[in-house]
């Protein structure tokens, strides 16, 4: 089976898909009494408008003006370099998504921690000094909020 596309079509279509969802939730998830022009969802509704134009002419460019790549399925592909540096931007981004999720479950200090350690091991670091010092940072990062400056995280 073959494939014609570009990253632009890609990155693109998913941006402007986003940008639609997040404007539609800006009035469930930013609530505001007041009835002036300019509110608390001026500025989120602005950077989203303008995420969802750019998004919608990157995917028109990549689908109409740039040059696109033709991908066969089959062994070649999945023996490629891009195939898995594509496959290690989806480890990636799942390694995030795991963290958006404890962070809501755990809260900010324990998916902190995990985002850090995920990260070292996903880069491959061996010495234990990098993990020591991640902890270090984090709880640096606690009391500095907690204790110091008196506002609870998350």
């Amino acid at each position: 089976m073959k494939i014609k596309y570009n990253g632009e079509i890609i990155v693109g279509f998913i941006f402007t898909l986003v940008a639609a969802i997040l404007l539609l939730k800006i009035p469930t998830e930013i609530k505001t009494l007041e009835t002036t022009a300019i509110n608390a969802q001026t500025v989120p509704k602005i950077a989203l408008g303008g995420l969802g134009i750019f998004s919608f002419l990157l995917f028109l460019q990549g689908l109409l003006l740039l040059p696109k790549k033709e991908v066969v399925f089959g062994g070649d592909l999945y023996a490629s370099k891009e195939f898995k540096d594509t496959i290690r931007s989806f480890i990636y981004i799942g390694i995030l998504v795991v963290y958006a999720i404890l962070f809501k479950v755990v809260g900010f200090i324990v998916s902190s921690i995990y985002l850090i350690f995920a990260v070292l091991i996903y880069y491959g670091a061996k010495k234990k000094s990098y993990y020591i010092i991640a902890l270090i940072i984090s709880a640096l990062v606690y009391l500095v909020f907690a204790k110091v400056l008196n506002i609870s995280l998350p």
